[in-house]
C-alpha cells in the first residue's frame, strides 16, 4: 500500500531569486541579527511537500499497526477468553447459490485483505509499466536483491528447524511487510531518502510478487481447475470493461470482482490472490497530456465563467488525466492503512505472554529460526547482492545509494508482519507453536528496526560520497 513513486513525473523547478532583488543596494555589511531568511534555492519544492506527505502519512499507517498489534496482545491475556471467542465466530457469507462459512478471522484473512492485496497488485502493475521495474538497468537491483532477500531466510529457517515438526511454516520468513517497512523507513531512516525509498519500494513489489507466488504453489489445497477457468474468464472480462463508458464501469467491475473472489476460492487457491490477479489487468499509465491541455481549457473558461458545472467538467477532467491504477490505489490506500491492515493485526497478533510461554519461545527452534531468518537473512540477502552488483556496476543504482543506506534498507527487510502472519495461520493448528511463531515475528521486528537505526546513523563511505 504504497502511493507511486516520485519518479513517475517530474518535479517543478525552483525558480530562482527575482531580478528586482538586486536592484536594492546593501545598506550594511554585517548581517542582521536573528536567523537567516529562507533563500529562493531553498524554497520547498512540489516534490519536497509530496515526500514530506508521503512520509508523514506512512509513519501514520505504521503508528495504526502497532497500536492495533500492542492492543491485540493485551486483549489474548485479558481473563475469560474474549478475544479467540470473537475471533472464532461462526458466520455465513453468500450469493445466489455460492456460499461459504468463515470465522470472523477468516473473513479478515481471506476477505478484507483481498482489499490489501490487490493495492499490492496495483503497485506491482505500475512499477513495471511506468515505475523501476519498467526497465532491465532499473529492474535488476530490486529483482536480484528481492531474490536474494527470499531464498536466504528460507534456507536460514530450514537450517533451524530441520527436527523441529514445523518445516511448513518456512514461508513465514521471507516476506516484508511494505507498510511496516515505509513507516519504519520514515521514522529511523536518514532525512532524505526518496531514493532509497524507491529502492525498497521496488523491492517490495518482486517480494510481493515471489511471497505471493509460494503461496499460491505451496500452500493451495484442494486445487479445482474449472471454477479457476472461471475466474480466469472473469479477469478477460475486467480487462475489457475499461473500454465500457465511465458510468458503467464500477457496477460491472463489481460483479466480475465478487465473480472472480468465488471462483477462486471455489479453485482451493488462497483468495485473497484474487485481489492481485484483477490489479494486474487494470492497466497503469503516465498522465494523459491530451486531458492535461483540456484541463487548461477548461480551467480558462471556469476563469471567465465560475459556474458549478464548469467546476464539475474541471474536477472530472483533472482526474481523468490520472490513469485508473493510481485513482484506484488513492481511494483505497486510506482504508487499507487504517482499517484493514489494523484489523488483521487485532485479529492475528494477540497471543498469550507468561512466563511458561517466553521460556517455550526463548528454547524454541521455530521462534530462532524466525528471528534468524528474518533479521540475519534479509539483512545479508538484500545487502550482499546490491553491495556485490554495485561494485560489479551492475544496473541503474541512481544518485544518492551508498553502502549505509543500503546497508540500513536491508535490514528493514527483516520486519516481516502481514505475510509472515498469515503464513503462520495457513501453516499450523497448535496454539503453542503460533504463540512462539508470533513471538518470534515481533521480536524479529524490533531488532530489524534498532538494527536499522544504527547503521543509518553510521558514517558514509559511499564511493561516489553521497549521502542516501
Amino acid at each position: 500500500m504504497t502511493s507511486s513513486s516520485p519518479e513517475d513525473g517530474p518535479s517543478a523547478e525552483v525558480p530562482g531569486a527575482s531580478p528586482d532583488a538586486t536592484d536594492v543596494p546593501p545598506t550594511d555589511p554585517a548581517p542582521a541579527p536573528g536567523p537567516p531568511a529562507r533563500t529562493a534555492a531553498r524554497a520547498p519544492t512540489p516534490r519536497r511537500h509530496r515526500a514530506h506527505r508521503q512520509a508523514s502519512a506512512e509513519r501514520a499507517a505504521g503508528y495504526a499497526l502497532i497500536a492495533a498489534t500492542v492492543v491485540a496482545i493485551i486483549w489474548a491475556n485479558i481473563p475469560g477468553d474474549t478475544y479467540s471467542g470473537i475471533w472464532m465466530t461462526e458466520l455465513d457469507v453468500g450469493i445466489g447459490g455460492a456460499d461459504a462459512s468463515f470465522t470472523v478471522r477468516e473473513l479478515i484473512n481471506s476477505g478484507l485483505m483481498t482489499v490489501f492485496f490487490f493495492t499490492v497488485g496495483l503497485d506491482v502493475r505500475r512499477e513495471i509499466s511506468i515505475g523501476s521495474l519498467r526497465t532491465w538497468q532499473k529492474a535488476v537491483i530490486p529483482t536480484v536483491a528481492a531474490i536474494a532477500g527470499l531464498a536466504l531466510p528460507a534456507v536460514i529457517f530450514v537450517l533451524f528447524n530441520l527436527h523441529s515438526g514445523h518445516l511448513y511454516a518456512w514461508a513465514a520468513v521471507i516476506s516484508t511487510d511494505t507498510a511496516f517497512l515505509l513507516a519504519a523507513l520514515a521514522l529511523v531512516g536518514p532525512r532524505q531518502h526518496v531514493r532509497l525509498r524507491v529502492f525498497l519500494l521496488a523491492l517490495s513489489v518482486v517480494d510481493d510478487i515471489g511471497a505471493l507466488t509460494v503461496i499460491a504453489i505451496f500452500y493451495t489445497v484442494g486445487f479445482q481447475l474449472l471454477p479457476l477457468l472461471i475466474a480466469a474468464a472473469g479477469l478477460v472480462l475486467t480487462y475489457f470493461a475499461g473500454r465500457l463508458p465511465v458510468m458503467w464501469r464500477r457496477p460491472v467491475y463489481g460483479v466480475l470482482w465478487i465473480v472472480i473472489w468465488f471462483a477462486v476460492l471455489a479453485s482451493g487457491i488462497e483468495p485473497t490472490l484474487a485481489g492481485v490477479a484483477i490489479a494486474l489487468v487494470i492497466p497503469a499509465a503516465g498522465p494523459d497530456r491530451r486531458r492535461a491541455e483540456g484541463v487548461r481549457d477548461l480551467a480558462e473558461s471556469f476563469g471567465r465563467e465560475p459556474t458549478a458545472q464548469a467546476a464539475r467538467d474541471l474536477a472530472r477532467t483533472v482526474r481523468q488525466t490520472i490513469s485508473i491504477n493510481e485513482r484506484l490505489e488513492a481511494s483505497i490506500t486510506p482504508w487499507v492503512s487504517f482499517v484493514i491492515l489494523p484489523a488483521f493485526a487485532l485479529a492475528n497478533a494477540g497471543m498469550t505472554i507468561t512466563p511458561e510461554v517466553i521460556t517455550g519461545a526463548v528454547a524454541s527452534p521455530l521462534t530462532w529460526g524466525i528471528v534468524a531468518g528474518l533479521v540475519v537473512g534479509k539483512l545479508v540477502g538484500v545487502f550482499g547482492s546490491t553491495a556485490l552488483l554495485k561494485a560489479l556496476r551492475i544496473g541503474d543504482f541512481g544518485p544518492g545509494l551508498n553502502y549505509r543506506g543500503l546497508a540500513g534498507g536491508a535490514a528493514l527487510c527483516g520486519i516481516g508482519f502481514t505475510i509472515s502472519l498469515y503464513v503462520i495461520d495457513m501453516a499450523m493448528t497448535d496454539v503453542a507453536a503460533q504463540n512462539e511463531a508470533r513471538f518470534g515475528i515481533l521480536v524479529a521486528g524490533v531488532v530489524a528496526t534498532l538494527l536499522a537505526a544504527g547503521l543509518f546513523r553510521m558514517p558514509a563511505r559511499a564511493p561516489a560520497g553521497r549521502a542516501a
